[in-house]
């Protein structure tokens, strides 16, 4: 394992020459803080020094200074992961922190790009896109109150990845390159990512294992403004799967989400409880300035008990040029889910539209500690998954119930695939890393939970076999990181050819050790 060659305080007085004093983290519980993300790794290591860059060139200077010192580097965005992406490997590890990397460089409205610092949150560009009636052709995470532009890239998401034009990537030897038409000598403008070989594509998903994010490009487009929104309630996971089967071939629809009873019922009262108390800003979602105060008029009336009563439940966004246009396409869902449910209040989309962010769902409802794992499988398997999933957990029910946990489901689909995202509850002790993204009551709340380190056991047992099943049934996942068995599911050549890229980008496998099995 490599240990710095210097004192613990010279290593700092080292990186402290390059982004100051305030930016070197060397106190222990900030470093474990900063070392852990929202699952539990207790046998984790603790990264030996955390450094917070303000500028690409600064981030470039600290991994030529990590070569000197004999530091490995984790790099870190907004913290909102679970699958150990940046949770050193081992020990003498230095972390780099890019949140301070937050500027929209560029928002060009003619070329439909906008350009980024890699830290950057994801509801700063939202905000900065909205004033000007404009929007990412990006799928923003519902983390993205505190979840970066570069996490994202990093880690994936479950839909697409196309709206990316380009990165800025630090090398692990501290050159600087940029993608797409962004590496171009000059002019070097970032609007066209499919200029020669896909070298954007080649550090999406990485984990950080072969470059470090600074910089991204990313499609913005006009905000047509006109949606309509349907919500449905269904008795069985199955008859969900069907439905979103036969709705695969509509990509107008803009937005799908399925919910579980369990999210069905608390979603509103919980991750979704601030976007439906958005009644101002829900009043401006409707296709007209009447039909949005209605809806807000609705909100305000229905409370958060409009769900009461749902088991599994749909809720649909259907984007479209004019009312009408997106009132048929509406009609054109309603036909096809109607066949197996009937439909309800549709204020959940509407919500989501409103204030599409949230991490307050990273708990429970009373402070319960919180894990998802997700699968990604073909449309045609939806139903099949759906009712294996179901079988693993009633067949593990007596020892949930045992140590007071239970399942729950996220489900969504996109162009040919199938997302199945279960996640489980259990009463342990919050994090330090939690309470800092809750409100101050609820942090002062949830602050003295205390740990019970059986059922955190059992957590992590069954977090583990679900990961295996999932594996064994032919799952691929986004978010690798250290925790999905990668290598284990690519054939031997493709393993090989990975191995390759990253000896040749970080032949001293500085990077992220550990991710992605490197």
């Amino acid at each position: 394992m490599p240990d710095s060659v210097l004192p613990i305080e010279d290593t700092a007085a080292r990186l402290a020459s390059i982004v100051g004093n305030k930016f070197v983290i060397t106190d222990e519980a900030e470093r474990r803080v900063y070392s852990n993300d929202i699952f539990f790794w207790d046998e984790s290591e603790t990264a030996a020094v955390v450094v917070q860059p303000g500028s690409p060139e600064e981030v470039a200077s600290l991994v030529q200074a990590a070569e000197e010192l004999d530091l490995n580097i984790s790099t870190r965005g907004g913290g909102m992961s679970y699958t150990k992406g940046y949770v050193p490997a081992e020990s003498g590890c230095m972390l780099i922190d890019l949140r301070r990397l937050d500027r929209i460089r560029e928002i060009n409205v003619i070329d439909r790009y906008v350009v980024v610092d890699a830290g950057c949150t994801w509801i700063s560009i939202a905000d900065a896109l909205k004033e000007q009636g404009l929007k990412l052709d990006f799928p923003a995470p519902f983390s993205g109150i505190y979840s970066t532009v570069g996490g994202a890239m990093s880690q994936n998401v479950p839909s697409t990845m196309k709206g990316v034009l380009g990165l800025e990537i630090v090398r692990a030897d501290g050159a600087m390159v940029r993608t797409g038409s962004w590496g171009r000598k000059g002019p070097d403008t970032p609007f066209f990512r499919d200029y020669g070989p896909d070298l954007t594509g080649l550090f999406l998903g990485d984990t950080g294992s072969l470059g470090i994010k600074t910089g991204v490009s990313l499609h913005i487009s006009q905000k047509i403004g006109v949606t309509a929104h349907g919500s449905f309630a269904f008795e069985t996971y199955e008859d969900l799967a069907r439905t979103m089967i036969e709705l695969g071939p509509y990509d107008f629809v803009t937005r799908r989400v399925g919910l579980d009873p369990f999210k069905s019922q608390n979603a509103a009262k919980v991750g979704f409880k601030e976007a439906i108390k958005t009644l101002g800003d829900v009043s401006t979602t409707g296709s007209t300035l009447m039909s949005g105060i209605k809806d807000s008029m609705k909100m305000a009336t229905a409370g958060t008990n409009f769900m009461d009563g749902v088991k599994w439940s749909l809720h649909l966004t259907v984007e479209a040029i004019t009312e009408d246009a997106a009132e048929v396409g509406l009609d054109i869902v309603r036909k096809i889910c109607l066949e197996r449910s009937r439909e309800i209040a549709n204020i959940m989309p509407r919500a989501m539209e409103a204030r599409g962010f949230s991490v307050r769902g990273f708990l429970g409802k009373d402070g319960q500690r919180w894990v998802p794992t997700n699968s990604l499988w073909p449309l045609s398997r939806a139903v099949e998954i759906a009712t294996a999933v179901q079988e693993f957990f009633n067949s593990r029910r007596t020892e949930m119930d045992k140590h007071g946990m239970w399942e729950s489901y996220m489900t969504n689909y996109g162009q040919g695939l199938f997302m199945c995202e279960p996640s489980f509850y259990w009463i342990d002790e919050v994090s330090e890393h939690h309470l800092r993204h809750l409100t101050a009551d609820e942090a002062k709340k949830f602050r003295d939970i205390p740990a019970n380190h059986d059922a955190r056991k059992y957590a992590q047992k069954l977090r583990f076999e679900l990961r295996d099943f999932f594996h064994d049934l032919g799952a691929v996942h986004v978010q690798l990181a250290k925790f999905y068995r990668y290598q284990d599911a690519l054939a031997p050549e493709t393993s090989r050819l990975l191995s390759d890229i990253k000896g040749l980008l970080d032949p001293n496998r500085r990077l992220n050790r550990g991710n992605l099995g490197l």
